[in-house]
């Protein structure tokens, strides 16, 4: 297959914006978040890892004012995305922007590196370029799959991902194909595991396959040449008595309804409802449920837990209506998919409007514009607790403007960020997050002190432990894995002696570890993290 690059001459660009001089990107080390700051952003339990202004976002070269200050482009930040390839196992993310598509490598996170980007198609013979503030991509195959909302003619962007292996500096590259079945489109959802795509909001179709609006359903067993498998829609569960779908999230289900396990489905954010449809046939796709919840403004986004038992979703407008007091986020109980009930509804100690959201683990990563991201410990579906954040967006002005969504599917629990006008953050909750470990919680009776200093650690950290019993103990560094690292000690201890062990960083990757202590009678664990 033929790649193709457009010379930087011809790349898409507009008029350009001040902002102030210290807005210019973060890289090289990890910023830690101490007494609710990280290199000027407000924080909690979240480190900067890196950071990217749009200037650095985009091939056509910075630009300063008389002054010295770089001036940011014009575009707004949006949707986002990733990629790992598996041979090479390097990182990348696809940033969506106002006027197309950057991606950007994060193999090493501490140091982004832009590879080029993808110009928004453009949908007239002047050279008009389809600008769209809601752009939305995801992966399958080694391929990106890009749509933009009222951008006609814009179609579907495909793009080869793999030629973000052979560059080394920035270019400006042209989709590899287009699908051009719908015109414009809001949001595009792909489930990897049967290698269907699902583009929703889908507008203008010369042949008619909108779908009205709701599921148009793509087959991607060609991943360059996608082909239309079929129509959704459900009249009635939107604005209007429509069937128009926002977002969607389609899994083979494997919750606790016996009676759907095994089928492909998706639960489908309407505008007015949340729509749950058995989408197995693809020919012959069929409704479940349709699930009601009060105070009801705008169906936004939403995202299965692991097990697929709970469902937590947004509304992007009950806040900015007035509807609700607080940020709300409402928790859906899936036990029966023929009858989802409401378990409950969080209630965050803002009136921010929250947008895109997704889970990985026990941890729920929610956009919340200009509160930037936030951190909920789902460990019980029913009672989130926010457990972390990192602000994005220091100005807090306009109401739209912050944090539009994230990608929490990195290595080592890293989180990408898009913020609207503020760029690309990579950012880590602290160990204590991620592994659901807290470092406070009573030590086993084998142990009376347990201490590492200093953790976050670059050269060296130390361990400190205080044995109440005598017995053979080993102490190891082992990955999120469980794997042994690196094996610190190993022998007999005697009832009341205190241990020093360095633990040197030298030949330690960067990453987030544990610490496993364990002797006869008490196995524990603390979180040790390396930073370059």
């Amino acid at each position: 297959m033929a790649f193709f690059v457009r010379p930087l001459a011809f790349a898409v660009f507009s008029v350009f914006l001040a902002l102030p001089a210290w807005s210019q990107g973060v890289s090289g080390a990890r910023q830690v978040c101490d007494g609710g700051m990280a290199a000027g952003f407000a924080c909690s339990n979240v480190d900067l890892v890196s950071w990217m202004d749009r200037s650095q976002l985009t091939t056509t070269p910075a630009q300063t004012d008389p002054f010295g200050n770089v001036i940011q482009p014009s575009f707004n930040m949006n949707d986002i995305w990733g990629w790992k390839h598996a041979e090479s196992g390097r990182s990348f993310l696809i940033v969506g922007r106002y006027d197309g598509t950057s991606f950007v490598e994060v193999t090493d996170p501490y140091n982004p590196v832009l590879v080029g980007e993808l110009p928004s198609d453009k949908r007239d013979a002047a050279g008009n370029v389809a600008l769209s503030a809601w752009r939305d991509m995801k992966v399958y195959a080694d391929h990106a799959y890009i749509v933009a909302d009222s951008a006609p003619g814009h179609g579907m962007q495909v793009f080869d991902l793999t030629q973000l292996l052979t560059y080394t500096h920035p270019v400006v590259f042209e989709p590899t194909a287009r699908y051009q079945r719908i015109s414009s489109a809001h949001n595009i959802v792909i489930n990897e595991q049967t290698g269907f795509a699902f583009i929703v909001g889908a507008r203008g179709s010369a042949t008619g396959d909108d779908c009205g609006s709701g599921l148009h359903m793509i087959d991607l067993s060609d991943p360059a040449d996608p082909q239309f498998a079929g129509c959704y829609s459900e009249y009635g569960t939107s604005r209007g008595g429509g069937a128009y779908t926002h977002d969607a999230h389609c899994v083979v289900y494997e919750g606790p309804d016996e009676d759907w396990q095994g089928a492909e489905i998706c639960v489908n954010s309407n505008e007015q409802s949340v729509v749950v449809t058995d989408v197995s046939d693809k020919q012959a796709p069929s409704t479940i449920s349709v699930g009601q919840y009060p105070a009801t403004e705008y169906t936004h986004q939403g995202w299965l837990t692991d097990d697929h038992r709970y469902y937590f979703q947004g509304d992007e407008l009950d806040e900015a209506r007035g509807s609700v007091g607080n940020t709300r986020t409402i928790v859906w109980d899936l036990q029966d998919l023929d009858d989802p009930v409401v378990a409950s509804e969080y209630l965050a100690p803002r009136q921010t409007i929250d947008h895109n959201m997704y889970v990985r683990g026990h941890l729920l990563f929610q956009s919340q514009y200009v509160d930037g991201l936030r951190v909920l410990d789902i460990s019980d579906p029913v009672t989130p607790v926010e457990v972390g954040f990192f602000d994005t967006h220091p100005s807090n002005a306009g109401i739209w403007d912050g944090s539009w969504s994230n990608y929490p599917y990195l290595d080592d629990g890293m989180v990408a960020v898009t913020s609207s006008i503020d760029g690309l953050f990579i950012v880590q909750p602290q160990a204590s997050l991620l592994t659901g470990v807290d470092p406070a919680r009573e030590l086993p009776s084998g142990i009376s002190l347990l201490d590492t200093y200093p953790n976050p650690f670059q050269s060296q950290s130390a361990l400190q432990v205080t044995f109440s019993r005598s017995e053979v103990v080993h102490i190891d560094v082992v990955d999120m894995l469980g794997r042994t690292i690196r094996r610190v000690f190993e022998g007999d201890v005697q009832a009341g002696q205190t241990m020093r062990h360095i633990i040197p960083g030298e030949g330690l990757p960067a990453g987030t570890y544990m610490l496993r202590v364990r002797g006869a009678s008490f196995d524990v664990s603390r979180p040790l993290i390396r930073v370059p």
